[in-house]
């Protein structure tokens, strides 16, 4: 499994624009053989500051993603009007476990 970790700060003024941009996209990255989930989160410490985390079973599935129609028309939008940065990495899952407390 990959995980996809984007950091970014939107331009002001800008918000709702992304965030209907990224539920268009949703729906693009969800029609994807190998695309799990994807969460965002806003930082309190840096005012601005947002990470996203998406999941994909491997990276063929991230390939396709990058290589989608939808995706790559966001791309420039994205550096020419949504955001002031972005950082994207990808990091590969090694250890996955969880623990659920019993009812």
């Amino acid at each position: 499994m990959l995980i996809c970790v984007i950091e970014f700060a939107t331009m002001p003024g800008m918000e709702q624009r992304n965030r209907d941009l990224v539920t268009e996209l949703l729906v693009e990255a969800g029609k994807l053989d190998g695309f799990i989930s994807k969460e965002s989160f806003t930082s309190r410490d840096n005012p601005g500051k947002v990470v996203t985390l998406s999941y994909w079973r491997d990276a063929e599935a991230l390939r396709a993603w990058m290589h989608n129609a939808e995706h790559r028309k966001a791309i420039p939008l994205g550096r020419k009007e949504l955001f002031t940065h972005y950082v994207i990495q990808i990091a590969e899952v090694v250890n996955d476990k969880s623990w659920t407390r019993p009812a």
